[in-house]
């Protein structure tokens, strides 16, 4: 069974502090146009999104949709009073009988969607960083807003990783439906020359 990992995005919805928020437009209606039809206004970053590198960086990637597709590690690292200890994120994935280049966190914060606490981010040790150069992550994934050291400035955890061409899966939901190894698949919109994409994410136990 296919497990959806994507949030619903609505325009309630509270948005990442800064952000535009979501907007749709009714711009034809069957009363009037014999047919309806919806503009929306929005970031890609609203919802469950990939982060491409050209997102703090001028390069473009060459994107192909079989990248977001594959084989993924799912981890319940030890979070301490709101940094996740890479030390337990090692220890869990090198203790999974397959080491997968996609890596999710399931770090229990999906419930605070739609909540001013869920921008209370969870932070990163910056030893993290080597654990997924060491480990050839691909794909980082978690159900969290954005990414982000401890005590960091200037969004340099984004930046190292997407230097690296790593991509960033953020809020996801319902990662524990999940068991630690699973399929996924997180298709990115084809459209030109975007930072970011929504994406549909979902995901079946292997």
């Amino acid at each position: 069974m296919w497990v959806d990992l994507t949030v619903k995005i609505k325009e309630s919805n509270l948005v990442y502090p800064g952000d535009e928020p979501l907007v749709i437009k009714k711009v034809k209606d069957t009363k009037v146009d014999g047919y309806n039809l919806n503009q929306l206004s929005l970031n890609m970053h609203l919802g469950t999104h990939l982060d491409f590198k050209n997102h703090f960086y001028s390069k473009t990637q060459n994107l192909d949709f079989t990248q977001f597709m594959g084989k993924a590690n799912v981890i319940k690292p030890l979070v301490v009073q709101g940094v996740v200890l890479t030390s337990d994120l090692a220890k869990k994935y090198h203790e999974q009988t397959f080491q997968e280049r996609i890596l999710i966190l399931n770090l229990n914060h999906a419930d605070k969607f739609n909540t001013k606490s869920y921008y209370e981010e969870i932070t990163f040790e910056p030893s993290i960083y080597h654990f997924l150069v060491e480990n050839n992550i691909k794909i980082l994934g978690a159900d969290l807003p954005s990414f982000s050291y401890l005590k960091e400035t200037d969004f340099k955890m984004h930046k190292d990783l997407l230097k690296l061409d790593m991509f960033l899966l953020e809020n996801l939901t319902n990662l524990n439906e999940l068991t630690n190894h699973v399929y996924l698949v997180a298709l990115p919109l084809s459209i030109e020359g975007i930072e970011a994409s929504l994406v549909r994410a979902v995901a079946k136990n292997i």
